[in-house]
């Protein structure tokens, strides 16, 4: 059995009318940093205004067709320096998020998945203990409001 967790978080602004500002980002750099332990490789989905992702986009990444939505796709294996990004510089100057969706993956499956700029953040983990685990280190952090399970085989 398999767990998708979702977090919802508490917003406090929002950047061109769209973009959510979170009240706080210590608990995405937490979970993005125990995700990049595992993670081998990434997907970044990306619209043209987001120029700061983007240029992570180019420089880690490589540029697939996507004939599905208007997002601007790039896929890539994990890196040192890529890691070191998603955890030190991650925010746009105004304040958010600077991947519309970041997803990091290992062998095949999506472990960590934030998208709407965080506003939506996905983790998997493979036991009943895990999901209670997460709950319990959820805890810890006020800005999460919501912490929803989904059970998938």
């Amino acid at each position: 059995m398999k767990y998708n967790i979702m977090f919802m978080v508490r917003k406090k602004d929002f950047a061109n009318n769209m973009a959510p500002i979170l009240d706080s980002y210590e608990w995405w750099v937490d979970l993005v940093k125990k995700a990049l332990e595992n993670a081998d490789e990434f997907e970044m989905r990306l619209w043209e205004d987001d120029l700061e992702g983007i240029k992570s986009g180019e420089k880690f990444g490589e540029k697939v067709p996507n004939n599905e939505t208007k997002e601007i796709v790039y896929k890539g294996k994990m890196v040192s320096e890529l890691k070191e990004e998603i955890l030190t510089n991650f925010l746009t100057e105004e304040g958010y998020i600077k991947w519309f969706t970041l997803t990091l993956i290992r062998e095949n499956e999506d472990i960590f998945t934030s998208e709407h700029y965080g506003d939506e953040t996905y983790i998997l983990v493979h036991t009943m203990e895990q999901v209670q685990a997460v709950r319990n280190w959820a805890k810890n952090y006020p800005t999460i409001c919501r912490v929803d399970v989904f059970e998938y085989e």
